[in-house]
């Protein structure tokens, strides 16, 4: 009876309304009021809200005791259980936390009130938990002395204050079980002796015996990380063997190569170098081979004597301190023939470019593919700035031709012409920030690149496989020669085109001085034959009097940097013509004795460039590498950009911090190559 009361008492509002509506009801039906039924259903249906209303005051009130009764079986669970809990608020101070948190070695002089800030680095701050919980993360990863844990966080709000409850899972055994797994994923990796192809046939029994210690010490070193080593072919190997030493090969920068140079200037006659490819790329093993077979084929790209692994984030490359030896075969230039025959027969137009600013050997490659395509009957253009100083003396000599007439054009009107049967040809260049149009290169659907730099980074897909990019190649001239003595019938050429592309060919080798291999002169005896004179091509590089004044000037004022490295600096003026004295002055450098390698950094109106030669002790694309640049192993340039993160992103206008942004690149490759420069023996 006395709950019963209570309840009327703490229901007092409810009672009296719930009576009134009653009262109406009830006088309603007395006077039978036409309104009687309609008082009626209000009075029932207050009623009913009331009693429900009643029940569920009840319920919760018999909820919030059971849950306060609970209060110390539930505390006592908490300080018992085995898992580590921490509760922080606002100040970063510390509310409450259980026994097992307090065993932590980090957190055993833990106390209600300290600071979180004062254990784990600060990781366990309010701002840090806040920030990981607002970006939807609910855990963070915490490392201890003896164990690593996966930090679950709960937002708790409770009297108009915010905390932080932290819920610790002992992640230590997955994460082994997880490296372990990663460990043991198979890596594949494809290798390939560089040049063993290359030896003559008086040689051949000499080599073999280069090419057995080869084997023993790729042999060897498979051995020492328990892989599986298969030799397929003559000189090509395949090895699988377990992601947990791929780190290890990594950090000694794939030694390996060193290893068989060692082995291989001992006595053979022409030194033996490796490529390898090495996929670490999810996929099946097929996937993974294929992966390692593309890496393979960009180490080639990239001058041989290299390794390049493959990664989910894309490459890395080591090695590159021995330069390859020139190929003695043409298998390249025939396949690349072959395209280039099939591909132009299918297009209704070819458009033809190189590199931008462009130089002899960039736009006689140009001429010698164009020619081709025209023998075809097939409409071609040629993309080319008509204003490039370094070039006016070629398009003097062909002003006279009228099949030259309207075969240049801008990348302007040369994007009007681009359809999708267009067919593009790149000679001279296969980094896309260095094409005369990239644009237009990303607009073409078919791409054929013929190139004698080593590639920077993987082309894209419209680039039809295989790319004709020998780094071992004297110049793109060298190679479009090939293609087109075995194209074209016998006296095809004009002589002023012969003329033009032995020019090229004169530009990139300095006159036969470098980078010169019998390849290089059977394409010069197959100009010769064309009708093309040395002595006339050399006149296409006599320099104006300005020039020459400018070069002087650049040579003058050099300094050594650790006593081999000559730098020189010119920005007196900005004038297209910068780029080709500057080159002419690295040349000039690098001929003074105890010089090994010659950087000239030049104003331009992109800021400041960098020409880079080397006498083949040093390997200068890899300099320029470092600098965002590219190049081959001893001619090399790069634009100099100050680096933002992984990138090169802001161009350098201010000359003291051009020349140490240089120095610190040459720095950086000495450490590389074990604190010094390496000098190979020349052959």
């Amino acid at each position: 009876m006395k709950r019963f009361l209570d309840s009327i008492i703490n229901h007092m509002g409810e009672t009296v309304a719930t009576a009134i509506f009653a009262a109406f009801s009830a006088i309603s039906f007395l006077y039978n009021d036409s309104r009687r039924y309609v008082f009626l259903v209000i009075t029932i249906l207050y009623l009913g809200f009331c009693i429900f209303l009643f029940i569920n005051k009840k319920k919760g009130k018999l909820i919030d005791r059971s849950t306060m009764a609970a209060i110390p079986i539930l505390r006592n669970l908490l300080l018992k259980l085995d898992i580590p809990i921490l509760i922080i608020d606002q100040d970063n101070r510390v509310k409450w936390f259980n026994k097992e948190f307090s065993s932590l070695e980090e957190t055993k002089k833990v106390k209600a009130g300290s600071s979180s800030t004062e254990f784990f680095g600060g990781l366990l701050s309010y701002s840090n938990i806040s920030n990981a919980y607002k970006n939807y993360e609910d855990y963070i990863e915490v490392s201890t002395s003896y164990a690593d844990f996966r930090v679950h966080i709960i937002s708790i709000d409770y009297e108009q204050k915010n905390y932080y409850a932290t819920v610790w899972y002992n992640r230590t055994e997955i994460n082994a079980l997880q490296k372990e797994y990663s460990d043991r994923n198979v890596i594949v990796a494809h290798i390939v002796v560089d040049n063993s192809s290359e030896i003559g046939q008086e040689f051949e029994e000499k080599n073999k015996m280069t090419s057995a210690k080869i084997s023993a010490v790729l042999s060897e070193w498979a051995k020492s990380l328990k892989a599986i080593l298969t030799e397929y072919d003559r000189n090509k190997y395949i090895m699988e063997f377990d992601y947990r030493y791929l780190e290890g090969m990594m950090q000694n920068r794939f030694d390996i190569l060193d290893k068989v140079a060692e082995v291989t200037g001992e006595d053979s006659v022409v030194p033996l170098t490796i490529s390898i490819g090495v996929s670490s790329a999810a996929g099946s093993l097929s996937d993974k081979h294929s992966s390692a077979q593309s890496a393979l084929q960009s180490a080639l790209q990239r001058g041989g004597a290299q390794v390049v692994v493959k990664t989910s984030d894309g490459e890395v490359s080591f090695g590159g301190r021995n330069k390859a030896v020139q190929k003695q075969t043409r298998i390249r230039s025939r396949v690349c023939k072959d395209l280039l025959l099939h591909h132009i027969s299918k297009s209704s137009n070819v458009l033809v470019m190189g590199h931008a600013r462009a130089d002899y050997d960039s736009l006689a490659s140009n001429i010698g593919i164009a020619k081709l395509v025209r023998f075809l009957g097939v409409r071609v253009n040629i993309i080319v700035d008509r204003y490039e100083y370094s070039i006016k003396q070629i398009f003097e000599s062909l002003s006279n031709i009228s099949e030259y007439k309207d075969l240049f054009v801008d990348s302007v009107y040369g994007q009007e012409l681009l359809t999708p049967d267009t067919l593009l040809v790149i000679s001279d260049a296969s980094n896309p920030e260095l094409f005369e149009s990239p644009s237009i290169y990303n607009n073409a659907q078919r791409v054929i690149v013929i190139d004698h730099h080593a590639i920077k980074e993987q082309l894209g897909s419209q680039v039809i496989q295989p790319a004709n990019i020998d780094p071992t190649a004297s110049s793109a001239s060298e190679l479009v020669c090939e293609i087109l003595e075995l194209a074209l019938p016998p006296n095809t050429l004009r002589v002023e085109e012969a003329q033009i592309l032995l020019a090229g060919i004169l530009l990139d080798t300095q006159n036969f001085s470098r980078d010169t291999g019998t390849r290089t002169f059977n394409a010069c005896m197959y100009l010769r034959s064309e009708g093309a004179d040395v002595g006339k091509a050399m006149l296409l590089f006599k320099s104006s009097v300005d020039e020459f004044n400018t070069v002087n000037a650049i040579v003058r004022d050099f300094t050594t940097y650790r006593e081999h490295y000559a730098i020189a600096v010119y920005d007196e003026n900005i004038n297209p013509d910068n780029k080709v004295a500057a080159s002419k002055a690295a040349e000039q450098l690098i001929n003074i004795e105890n010089i090994n390698s010659s950087f000239v950094i030049y104003l331009m109106d992109n800021g400041y460039n960098l020409s880079a030669r080397s006498d083949g002790t040093v390997n200068v694309i890899n300099i320029a590498k470092l600098l965002g640049g590219g190049g081959h192993f001893q001619s090399a340039g790069a634009l100099l950009k100050r680096r933002e993160g992984k990138d090169f992103t802001v161009p350098v206008f201010d000359r003291n911090e051009a020349i140490e942004i240089l120095k610190s690149a040459i720095d950086e490759y000495l450490e590389t190559q074990s604190g010094q420069a390496f000098v190979k023996e020349k052959v």
